[in-house]
């Protein structure tokens, strides 16, 4: 701390020490010389001094003076006379109001090529006139022996004659009726060549301009921080500030700039005055505004009190009292300039960075003070000196700018903070909403099996409150995906797709999604947009997004029950009108469309239905069309929105849809015969897009499968009885009857086992999936389309559609215990659920499915025995899919030794675990453990599922085995003892004891 404090002082005493060097260098570059002449008895004899271009001599010395009279310049008349001292500090005990001053300047005769001369005269109180050689040549105010004609001005002023005579006689009449002061000469008058003269005062008027535009700029600079950057009132104090000083200084060296003001002398005096005390009051302020530490010193609150109250006194002081008053402001100004100087050099020295500048600046104005008082004191006459004005604008600026960089460090810090607390949010928003998705699908699919039990005994209320529940969980996903699209959106991480679309197929599906979601309402729903309409260039995952959430808010917010369609084409725009006879706008609504065409958007309601219409306009724009909303109360609303027009057309879209349903047909004949011989399963592809259909079409092998692609759902229907389908793959948005529509027409005829059906969806989003299944979809992938996704998914519903074709002549206990349909359903709502949380565990699900489906219905399921291996490979994939959909309520314990080759009777075990797993520790609230364990012994092997789930009762357990059984409980666990005894003369031999678990075991001989 000592080190930092006596370094800061030694920066401040050099500091200090380089203005004094500057000061002097500038006082003894125009300082007159020493041998400059002085005048002596009236007489200024220069006869042995040549007047240069550079040096401006004073008129110091003894004049003549000829008291109470204002010689005529003219007359030779001689009149008593005095001599008095120029300049003259001390007044006559008796008061003189006017008065003559009476010069002769001798010249060399050298001198008097050029004849120019000059004399400069300073602020005489309070006027004077100035005769060379008995002509008037400059005065300053009206010189009289009479107060009534006395005119004061006390402005300095300079005169420039030619004079060919080696003798000029100067006359300097003054008169002060103004002051109780007597007409004194009391600063030094100047007289040179006029070049010198000329020379002297451009270096005066060129530092004073210099200065005054330095302080204009730094004043216009506050004020344009005033109106665009802050505006805070304190920042016009800095205006007014810099001015202040400027107007001081202006008047200080020619008072002649308050002329036109009209101002007496005593006003005049009272202005500069006042401007002076406000120069210095502004000046505290400043050093107190920008001080850290000392900003409410208590010190600064008595300052501001005694400033006002000396600008009080100088209007209501008379001109006689002022000069005592003089003296009160000044010792006010030197206590207050100490003061801040005290507490800024106080601050840097406390080793504030951004205070050393405010020192820098409180050190140059002391060290103008004290030079200002040195040149008073002495009488010194020099040019006006910039350095302090410049050491303190440099202060200024320095503090400024080092506040402007420490507010561009702390900027970009905050920036950099924002940016990386941005990526969280959306690293959160994005985590958080597929953690809110996944129990949010869950309860909206437990709600929905509740609702669709018929054997639950719900009163209809209770009943229409389930369903409630579940319209609030489909809401609440519209709104997650609302949000993450408005956060992208605004950051602009959002990024277009574009294609060529119809939008005729795309409404069509939204239509059949709202009438899903809208279930309970009575809503007509109609489109009259032209079967040739235009292919419209959009992302067709976002017009799908744009149309579902204008239509989804006209249904439940202004409760239309019809809704109105129609597309034109205007400028190559397709403009969408969608018109509803509902309710429309309510006034507190009615500011929407102000939230939704004004740029500042951060009012916009956070309700579903604003926010929902904020993402489709800013969506609709970067389509590069626009929105607009039309609507009043009790008369529902118009809506018009304009998507750019597909420019090109593919060849196959130019097809009218009989020509490509013709031509695809054919190809499907020709390319795809197979012999009586081969095996080939049959697919048939809906959508009206060619280019997806030959793409689709192109990833399925022509050997093993026979594919048919059509482009409408009519066509669909004609050929869906003429041959026996083993998958339909159906696109949702299809023209005039949707995907979602085609559905449910073909499961009026067929059931989801008998003809498994693939959605083609263009989102994942909960109301796309909801309504593919509530129409009877098996399963769904979403577009861009992955080709090893469509490839296994399709093959595991046609994997599961033959497995239960070919196996329909198994006995009916064997098929119930091993194929449940709610293990199908819920295995398939895993893997649709999955399939927006992780598709990679998705893919490894829907493979241990089908593998676990192959080996299920596999034909070596109707031998004898199968090998091992093969049985615990059926077993894995089982428990491998319930591991998936239980989660940590499943713990497998794997107790198997190595190297065992037997066989044993297909489908055994799998019974024997599932049926510790449903009627075991799944029966539980906390789950539970199953532990497979196959031991090998001498000369038998012996298997055992052991589980500590909830046990069996010996009633039941002796039901269960009981050959008159004919119930279908336990019919899995009988049918597998059975085939036990029947192969091996053993039975099961099963161990259980109430809420601690049980054990079944069996022995297969080596």
């Amino acid at each position: 701390m000592k080190k930092t404090m006596v370094k800061h002082l030694l920066i401040i005493t050099l500091i200090f020490i380089a203005l004094t060097i500057f000061r002097i260098l500038w006082l003894v570059y125009f300082m007159p010389s020493n041998d400059q002449p002085t005048a002596q008895a009236g007489i200024l004899d220069m006869r042995h001094q040549s007047l240069s271009e550079d040096e401006v001599f004073q008129m110091n010395g003894e004049w003549m003076y000829y008291p109470e009279v204002l010689l005529d310049p003219t007359s030779s008349t001689h009149l008593e006379q005095t001599f008095r001292t120029v300049p003259m500090q001390a007044s006559p005990a008796k008061t003189q109001h006017f008065g003559t001053y009476r010069l002769k300047i001798l010249l060399n005769n050298n001198d008097l090529s050029d004849y120019r001369y000059a004399i400069q005269v300073p602020a005489i109180s309070t006027a004077s006139a100035l005769y060379i050689n008995g002509k008037l040549v400059g005065q300053s105010g009206e010189v009289s022996t009479d107060a009534t004609t006395h005119k004061g001005q006390a402005v300095p002023y300079t005169v420039f004659f030619t004079e060919e005579q080696p003798e000029i006689d100067v006359i300097l009449h003054v008169s002060n009726f103004d002051t109780p002061s007597n007409a004194l000469i009391t600063k030094r008058l100047s007289f040179s060549s006029a070049a010198a003269m000329t020379h002297y005062q451009l270096i005066t008027e060129l530092a004073l301009v210099a200065i005054s535009m330095l302080l204009i700029l730094f004043a216009l600079f506050s004020i344009l921080v005033f109106l665009f950057i802050n505006r805070k009132k304190i920042v016009l104090l800095f205006t007014v500030g810099f001015l202040l000083p400027l107007a001081d200084e202006l008047i200080t060296n020619d008072r002649s700039i308050l002329d036109w003001l009209h101002l007496d002398y005593v006003w005049s005096m009272k202005l500069s005055n006042i401007i002076y005390l406000g120069a210095s009051f502004f000046f505290v302020q400043f050093i107190r505004i920008l001080l850290v530490q000392y900003q409410h010193a208590k010190y600064f609150r008595l300052f501001t009190m005694l400033y006002t109250l000396g600008a009080l006194l100088i209007l209501v002081l008379p001109i006689h009292m002022l000069s005592t008053a003089n003296l009160m402001f000044f010792m006010l100004y030197i206590v207050s300039f100490l003061y801040v100087l005290t507490l800024a050099l106080k601050e840097y020295i406390g080793n504030q960075e951004s205070s050393a500048f405010i020192a820098f600046t409180a050190i140059g104005t002391t060290n103008g003070i004290i030079w200002g008082l040195l040149k008073m004191y002495f009488v010194l006459t020099i040019p006006f000196y910039p350095f302090d004005y410049l050491m303190i604008a440099l202060g200024f600026s320095g503090y400024w700018f080092k506040r402007f960089y420490d507010n561009k460090q702390q900027i970009n810090l905050l920036v950099a903070q924002l940016q990386r607390d941005g990526e969280l949010k959306d690293e959160f928003l994005l985590s958080n909403a597929q953690k809110l998705w996944d129990p949010m699908n869950k309860m909206i699919t437990l709600g929905q099996t509740i609702y669709d039990n018929p054997d639950n005994s719900f009163v209809k209320e209770d009943k229409q409150n389930l369903k409630y529940l579940i319209d609030i969980g489909r809401s609440m996903s519209f709104t997650l995906n609302d949000i993450l699209d408005y956060t992208r959106l605004k950051e602009g991480n959002l990024h277009l797709h574009k294609k060529n679309v119809r939008i005729q197929g795309i409404v069509s599906g939204i239509f059949d999604m709202l009438r899903f979601i809208s279930a309970g309402k009575q809503i007509q729903m109609t489109s009259t947009i032209a079967r040739n309409f235009p292919r419209v260039l959009a992302d067709e995952k976002r017009l799908i997004q744009i149309l579902f959430n204008l239509l989804h808010s006209a249904i439940k917010y202004t409760n239309a029950d019809l809704i109105e369609i129609d597309a034109t084409i205007e400028k190559n725009m397709a403009v969408i009108h969608i018109k509803d006879t509902g309710s429309g706008l309510d006034k507190k609504d009615m500011i929407l469309q102000n939230h939704l065409f004004s740029s500042d958007q951060k009012n916009a309601d956070n309700d579903r239905m604003h926010l929902s219409l904020l993402v489709s306009k800013q969506l609709i724009d970067l389509h590069g069309g626009s929105l607009r909303i039309y609507s009043s109360p009790n008369k529902g609303f118009d809506l018009f929105f304009t998507i750019p027009i597909a420019e090109e057309m593919e060849k196959e879209e130019q097809m009218n849809d009989g020509q490509q349903d013709k031509a695809f047909l054919s190809a499907s004949s020709s390319n795809f015969e197979a012999t009586p011989s081969e095996k080939q399963f049959k697919i048939l592809m809906v959508d009206d897009d060619p280019v997806n259909l030959t793409m689709m079409r192109s990833l399925f092998s022509p050997t093993e499968y026979d594919i048919t692609t059509v482009t409408s759902s009519e066509k669909v229907l004609e050929l869906l009885p003429m041959h026996r389908w083993d998958l339909i793959i159906i696109d949702a948005m299809l023209p005039y009857l949707s995907g979602y529509a085609l559905i449910e027409n073909i499961r009026q005829h067929y059931s989801l086992l008998e003809l498994p059906i693939l959605l083609l969806t263009a989102r994942s989003n909960p109301e796309d999936v909801y309504t593919g299944f509530a129409y009877g979809t098996n399963d769904y992938v979403t577009k861009p389309i992955n080709a090893l996704e469509l490839k296994v998914r399709s093959r595991a519903l046609i994997d599961l559609k033959y497995s239960i074709t070919q196996r329909l002549h198994l006995e009916t206990a064997w098929l119930q215990a091993q194929i449940q349909p709610h293990f199908l359903y819920n295995t398939l709502n895993t893997i649709a659920s999955l399939s927006t949380i992780d598709p990679n565990r998705m893919i490894d699900l829907m493979h241990h499915f089908g593998k676990y489906l192959h080996a299920s219905f596999d034909v070596r399921n109707l031998q004898r025995v199968v090998p091992l291996r093969d049985e615990l490979e059926l077993v894995r994939s089982y428990l491998y899919i319930e591991q998936q959909r239980f989660g940590d309520l499943l713990q497998i314990d794997w107790d198997i030794d190595e190297h065992i080759q037997i066989e044993i009777p297909p489908i055994s075990l799998q019974t024997l675990v599932e049926n510790a797993l449903r009627h075991g520790v799944l029966k539980q609230k906390d789950g539970g453990t199953v532990c497979i364990r196959i031991k090998e012994f001498s000369d038998y092997v012996e298997i055992s599922v052991i589980d500590d789930g909830i046990g069996i009762e010996d009633s039941t357990l002796t039901q269960l085995l009981s050959d008159t059984n004919t119930t279908s409980r336990g019919i899995g666990l009988r049918n597998t003892d059975l085939r036990l005894k029947r192969i091996y003369g053993q039975r099961l031999q099963i161990k259980s004891t109430p809420n601690k678990g049980t054990t079944i075991t069996f022995h297969i001989p080596k």
